[in-house]
């Protein structure tokens, strides 16, 4: 077998916090470089990059992958932006991204590009527009009918989606909206369900299965979700899931999610994120480890099969929280048994960005609303030197 390296690029602790541990599990040395020192004193880290200004990280990550690599992973969509919109090449910004080729970047942080992508090859998705402007917008609302979901092309987390039953809330959305052009969705009624897998060379290697039971907002991030073992999936999800590689020319973690339609039962996706999400790692704790797929692949080249074998010694079906998602009294008294399914184990670090994070959301919420602009980037910049100053401490 090759020895094997990944280099972990990114600022998104949440994102990224169990990446690490994973690639050390599937036999990889890992690197990272990130602005975060809550990944300075990580156990299955080598070498710690730190990066004051985020910048820069396209910059020194490019640098870095003179190492040699035989995997680079882009650990959220900020890092994934800032690569795109580098002074790198092209070719150069290929070479860091988790794509096969430059006929694949037209997807990347793009909920357009994508789309297109996804209509291209015949994958099922959400009938969708493209409106340039206030005009189109309405013109395409009236084409697509209600109800219909308004997104911002570039953005994550449940941000910039907007939902409209109405002419009402179209009206109200454009005397406000000022970002294109946008893509329009036609809302399917249904079930959100999450694929997220690991491909290389557009191949499937793993994913999981998961439906989503809660989430901190309308749009927002999950916070529980029921795990369903793979192998008692039917075929056409692989072969959906296969097609989908080979439609983004995948060659890494990939953030995937769907709408179940309640009228025809077809899977719609609407989602395919170029790096990780943070239940990267929870398949294991039904048996089903991704680091033993991404070793066979590695070291044998080992593809995803169907049928896939059922682990017996597990549940067919686990319902799983995450820690920084769920209500605080909810953390407190250990509810859906939250603390066994803490990334790493490792109570101090989390405890440490739990009571950070906790600080950040209490400040946004009550004084961002009464700030300019310019002083809110700066207390920005502030909190993220004091943050690293707090984790440098304690790391």
């Amino acid at each position: 077998m090759q020895n094997l390296q990944a280099l972990l690029v990114g600022e998104n602790v949440e994102l990224m916090i169990a990446v690490p541990t994973l690639l050390s599990r599937a036999g990889f040395v890992v690197d990272v470089i990130t602005n975060s020192y809550i990944f300075k004193k990580h156990p299955a880290i080598r070498d710690f990059v730190f990066v004051a200004n985020p910048d820069d990280i396209a910059r020194v990550a490019f640098e870095k992958n003179s190492n040699d690599y035989s995997l680079i992973v882009i650990g959220d969509d900020n890092t994934l932006k800032k690569i795109l919109s580098s002074d790198l090449s092209v070719e150069e910004k290929v070479e860091l991204l988790p794509i096969q080729t430059i006929k694949n970047l037209d997807h990347i942080y793009s909920k357009i590009g994508l789309s297109k992508v996804l209509q291209e090859f015949g994958i099922n998705t959400p009938e969708f527009r493209i409106a340039k402007d206030k005009s189109e917008l309405k013109k395409s609302v009236e084409s697509l009918g209600y109800p219909v979901l308004v997104k911002v092309d570039s953005s994550g987390g449940g941000f910039g989606v907007f939902e409209c039953s109405g002419n009402d809330d179209i009206e109200a959305l454009l005397n406000k909206f000022q970002i294109y052009p946008v893509l329009l969705q036609k809302k399917i009624q249904g079930i959100e369900l999450d694929l997220s897998g690991f491909y290389q060379n557009g191949k499937l290697i793993h994913f999981s299965y998961s439906r989503i039971e809660r989430a901190s907002g309308k749009f927002g991030a999950s916070a529980l979700r029921t795990y369903v073992q793979i192998a008692h999936l039917q075929k056409d999800i692989f072969d959906e899931l296969d097609l989908l590689g080979k439609a983004l020319g995948a060659n890494g973690f990939v953030n995937i999610a769907c709408i179940q339609s309640d009228n025809d039962k077809k899977r719609y996706f609407i989602e395919a994120d170029m790096r990780p999400n943070a239940w990267v790692d929870f398949s294991k704790h039904f048996g089903d480890d991704p680091a033993v797929q991404i070793n066979n692949f590695f070291s044998n080249g080992n593809i995803l099969q169907h049928p896939y074998p059922i682990n017996s010694t597990y549940p067919d079906k686990i319902l799983l929280p995450y820690f920084s998602r769920i209500k605080l009294w909810e953390l407190a008294i250990n509810r859906y048994f939250v603390w066994r399914y803490i990334p790493n184990k490792d109570h101090l670090i989390i405890t440490s960005y739990l009571i950070i994070r906790k600080i950040k959301t209490i400040v946004i919420r009550e004084f961002k609303p009464l700030m300019p602009e310019k002083y809110w980037i700066k207390l920005k910049c502030v909190y993220q030197k004091s943050r690293n100053s707090i984790l440098n401490v304690f790391m």
